[in-house]
């Protein structure tokens, strides 16, 4: 792949990156230049970066160069060589890549806690038991958040039951500011468990920051499809009977029994009556309204401009193994991409030990498993590129190029609903959430999604169309 994009001056990146509305809310810029930036939350559900009136172009250019949306002169590409070396193969989708595996856990309770295959939080726990790490930084649940408030943020675990109570996937927006702070002032080795752009924020934070550079133990990734934005779950517990202002806490991935791996629940949990207990609802996410992941309802802009799904720049990366030979478990299961020796080695081994249940697969495996992301940030990016080019703004550089798309009308239609859908998500949530109707919210987007989604059916029947086609004339009927 190839860059493409804007040049812009290192000073300014920050600022085209905040007024351009870009910032996904890592907060890397705010730990590594407090006197340029300082992080807030957006109207519509986000930590996003505010620049200081007083920041120097000095500080400006330290804010850019870890930010994962700005143009530093190292991408995913390079930074990967740097971190794994020449001689892991490199991969176009996956990028360094020493073995890709599909996993399960089968000692203890990782499995049935966690989102899938319970591999990321078994991970995490083997480096301590190893005594490779010390602690483990990843999102868990705000301890004595009321009501209404933030439900998330970045947390240490220190022992094994800690690890455990934080398992799970958040689709949630996280800042890594106030956690870095703490990584630096107590010495340690650190497990950080996160996104691709977070962990690309965290790697540049390290490039500059010897002391963070010094107690990174281990990356691990998680496929993303995209981010969400608070109001996603705010949109899912409302419809469930619990309201913004009431929701207490809320799980993203509840497992149904019987049910297969893609068909999980969700869980919403409502503050209790004065003198009452808590109450929580659990609903299959097939009959919430939104829920659909091609939708992209509540997708920061960023997102669209992002061409890392598998976290290039993790040790190893974790995700969901969407291939037809596993998503029938209900239990779940993870695929697996290895970029460095060790990890391979602790995952072998646990295999030869009956502790984890690992199949081989192929990278190409990986890659169809997670075929709809690498779509939409291939050839979907190239095409955002090209509009935004168009249209004479500044858009982050990437890895690959503009590209019109011009005698592919259905597939430019396409790409130019799914952005409309995401912006419109956040205007008409707002509006619902300010007049507290939900209403307001399905009225707004209901036309949207079925423009969306008649496309969708009119691009599957040409392609069912081309398929007898081609059948009819290989078989000569």
């Amino acid at each position: 792949m190839s860059s493409a994009g804007n040049e812009a001056s290192a000073t300014d990146d920050i600022v085209r990156v905040v007024e351009g509305g870009y910032c996904i809310g890592c907060g890397a810029c705010a730990y590594a230049a407090p006197a340029a930036v300082e992080m807030v939350e957006s109207k519509y559900g986000m930590p996003v970066a505010r620049i200081r009136a007083e920041a120097t172009p000095a500080h400006r250019a330290l804010a850019t160069s870890v930010c994962p949306f700005g143009t530093p002169t190292e991408d995913e590409t390079s930074l990967g060589e740097q971190l794994f070396g020449a001689a892991v193969p490199m991969h176009e989708e996956l990028g360094r890549v020493v073995s890709t595996h599909a996993a399960q856990v089968v000692e203890g309770a990782f499995r049935e806690n966690g989102s899938s295959g319970g591999m990321g939080s078994w991970l995490a726990v083997e480096f301590l038991r190893a005594g490779l790490a010390d602690a483990v930084v990843h999102v868990g649940a705000i301890t004595g958040a009321q009501a209404g408030e933030t439900l998330f943020e970045y947390a240490i675990s220190r022992s094994e039951r800690d690890v455990l109570s934080r398992s799970k996937s958040r689709y949630y927006p996280i800042t890594l500011t106030q956690v870095l702070a703490e990584v630096r002032t107590t010495e340690g080795r650190y497990v950080f468990v996160g996104i691709p752009c977070v962990l690309k924020a965290l790697r540049l934070v390290a490039m500059k920051d010897e002391v963070i550079r010094s107690r990174i133990a281990l990356c691990i990734g998680l496929v993303c499809g995209h981010l969400k934005t608070r109001r996603f779950a705010e949109l899912l517990a409302w419809q469930m009977g619990v309201p913004p202002q009431e929701l207490l806490a809320f799980d993203f991935r509840h497992k149904l029994p019987g049910a297969q791996a893609n068909q999980y629940g969700v869980a919403a949990t409502q503050a209790p009556a004065a003198g009452g207990s808590t109450q929580s609802v659990i609903s299959p996410v097939r009959e919430l309204f939104g829920y659909d992941w091609g939708l992209g309802f509540f997708k920061p802009k960023p997102c669209d401009f992002c061409d890392d799904v598998v976290a290039e720049l993790a040790d190893v990366t974790i995700g969901d193994a969407w291939l037809p030979q596993y998503v029938k478990d209900s239990k779940g299961t993870n695929v697996v991409i290895v970029r460095n020796p060790v990890v391979r080695t602790l995952v072998e081994r646990a295999a030869v030990e009956g502790r984890l249940a690992l199949d081989a697969l192929s990278a190409a495996d990986v890659v169809k498993s997670q075929a709809s992301g690498f779509s939409h940030r291939r050839e979907g990016l190239a095409y955002r590129l090209w509009m935004t080019r168009k249209r004479g703004e500044w858009a982050p550089r990437k890895r690959v190029e503009p590209a019109a798309f011009e005698h592919d009308r259905s597939f430019r239609r396409k790409h130019e609903l799914r952005a409309a859908v995401a912006r419109e998500s956040h205007r008409a949530f707002a509006e619902a959430r300010d007049a507290g109707q939900l209403r307001i919210f399905f009225k707004r987007m209901t036309p949207l999604v079925e423009q969306y989604r008649d496309l969708n059916r009119t691009l599957a029947r040409r392609v069912a169309a081309r398929l007898r086609r081609w059948f009819h004339a290989a078989s000569g009927k």
